[in-house]
């Protein structure tokens, strides 16, 4: 008879390892991804004319941007705040220390994922409360169109909620890996594009059941999407990944020191945030150059 034991390595049998292993590389890319970003904010950033319009204290770590309505939302491990549409940030005092990794809006709600779970506003981002009976208490990617909500933990991997985040059912065991705000497709919320720490972009055309690896590279940390689902910027650690057939090729193309997330505003304009010490500067791409947002 062989011994059950001889399939174990570190005490573990397969089955845990399986499990074991996605969290594992995810801890350590999460690991060198904070370090990394440390050591490029404290160089300073590339873009000039950063001075005097850096937002909201964000902390060590910025891990999110994104347009809900008609504010401009930002958000990291220590904070996160908001730019009104005539300029100017706001904190977010509610979400002081709240490590948000995800903006998203379904109906009149804004959401944001962070470390201690989910949390919804109803006054346009404000201010947050804590969303109640979510099966999960870590949230690292979120994303919504209508009524339709997306949830990426690393304990479960995705959840989502057809009745704007009151009950949610688990779709899937992957999206472990996701970080970051999640593309939902307006028009078929069946579709959906989240940052993969291992895929670089993921894909799914059934409700999170199952995803596709689009390329984009390893380590992603956000990932935009405009055109509809044709565009996609990819962020990862050292430059971003371009492409503008929905995947199918990519191009390499230069970001800031500390570009940490991107995302593509209601008007179609690409925007990145960039770690300047422990708060946030955003630009918005003109043509080849990035022009701070104050």
């Amino acid at each position: 008879m062989t011994d059950p034991s001889s399939d174990r390595i570190f005490g573990l049998t397969p089955r845990a390892r399986k499990v074991v292993a996605p969290l594992l590389i995810v801890t350590v890319l999460v690991i060198a991804m904070g370090t990394y970003l440390t050591q490029r904010s404290s160089n300073g950033t590339e873009a000039g004319g950063s001075e005097g319009r850096r937002g909201p204290v964000v902390g060590g770590d910025l891990h999110a941007v994104g347009q809900v309505g008609d504010r401009l939302f930002v958000g990291g491990h220590g904070g996160a705040g908001y730019r009104n549409p005539a300029g100017g940030w706001t904190q977010i005092e509610s979400l002081n220390n709240k490590d948000v990794m995800g903006w998203a809006q379904s109906g009149d709600t804004v959401l944001a994922g962070g470390h201690e779970g989910l949390y919804a506003s109803t006054d346009d981002g404000s201010t947050f409360d804590s969303v109640s009976g979510l099966p999960v208490s870590d949230v690292h990617g979120v994303g919504a169109s209508g009524r339709v909500v997306y949830v990426a933990s690393p304990q479960a991997g995705i959840l989502v909620s057809e009745d704007g985040g009151t009950t949610f059912e688990r779709r899937s065991s992957q999206g472990m890996d996701f970080m970051g705000t999640i593309w939902v497709d307006p028009s078929n919320p069946d579709v959906a594009i989240a940052p993969s720490m291992q895929a670089g972009a993921a894909r799914t055309t059934d409700g999170g059941r199952t995803w596709d690896a689009m390329g984009g590279g390893m380590g992603s940390m956000s990932v935009a999407v405009g055109g509809g689902g044709q565009d996609l910027f990819v962020v990862g650690m050292g430059d971003a990944q371009v492409s503008t057939d929905m995947g199918s090729t990519w191009t390499s193309a230069a970001i800031p020191d500390g570009t940490s997330a991107a995302s593509y505003t209601a008007q179609d304009k690409l925007v990145i945030a960039v770690l300047d010490g422990d708060r946030a500067t955003v630009y918005q791409q003109a043509g080849s150059e990035w022009e701070p947002l104050s």
